[in-house]
């Protein structure tokens, strides 16, 4: 949460040790640095786009998970790893995929009739088909996965779901510049933060040199977590 008065962030989360929440820790300091890098905005400035609300929480993650598989003692270590990000990467990709597409669905639907409980669980079924595919057995499908996601449910708010996906593929992105060249990045990193309110997605991507109105960045970052998945399959 952001205190704008005091320029300071508060953070209440669990903790129990794993991996997992480590990670989740590193997510919501993400988004207490982009607050850091706010400092000193008015208000209007600091109001960032749902499309970039994730680039810095995710944007940390992605550095644990790197750090944390350098540091890895054996094979063991590193699989269980991989295991923990691709866990997320499939739940944002794929399942935000699906959540997208429902609710796609449902405003479409929704303009000519009314919709009952269970045209809702037939189009969740449906969307999880088309973006799990055979990934995911019949048996444990979701179809009531809408009852219970507070995202549906922020009028405000509409697709709140696909932010995620965009920050992850996004984040991943920016990390693979870091990687390229570290010693300029980080100049250009707190800038673009300071910069979401002020700026569109596009207009600020290109600061790095890469164009996300085009399909090559993102099959560019789908390509790099398609690299984690032939590691983990290796191991």
């Amino acid at each position: 949460m952001d205190v704008p008065g005091v320029e300071e962030s508060r953070i209440l989360c669990n903790f129990d040790g794993s991996l997992d929440q480590v990670s989740t820790i590193a997510h919501e300091l993400g988004h207490a640095f982009h607050n850091e890098c706010l400092r000193g905005k008015t208000m209007l400035q600091r109001t960032t786009p749902m499309t970039l609300a994730e680039t810095a929480s995710i944007m940390n993650e992605t550095i644990i998970t790197n750090a944390a598989l350098s540091e890895a003692a054996n094979d063991e270590e590193e699989l269980a790893i991989l295991e923990t990000s691709l866990i997320g990467s499939s739940q944002v990709i794929v399942d935000i995929s699906s959540r997208y597409l429902f609710e796609k669905e449902v405003f479409e639907r929704r303009a000519t009739s009314e919709l009952s409980a269970d045209d809702f669980c037939e189009i969740m079924l449906k969307c999880q088909k088309e973006t799990y595919g055979d990934g995911l057995s019949q048996e444990f499908m979701h179809k009531y996965m809408w009852t219970w996601k507070i995202h549906y449910y922020i009028p405000s708010l509409s697709f709140y779901n696909y932010p995620y996906a965009f920050g992850l593929l996004f984040g991943t992105g920016l990390y693979d510049v870091y990687k390229e060249r570290p010693q300029e990045f980080v100049k250009d990193y707190e800038a673009m933060l300071a910069g979401t309110g002020e700026a569109t997605p596009a207009e600020l991507a290109l600061g790095f040199g890469f164009d996300i109105r085009k399909p090559d960045f993102w099959r560019r970052s789908i390509g790099i977590i398609e690299e984690e998945i032939q590691r983990y399959i290796e191991l």
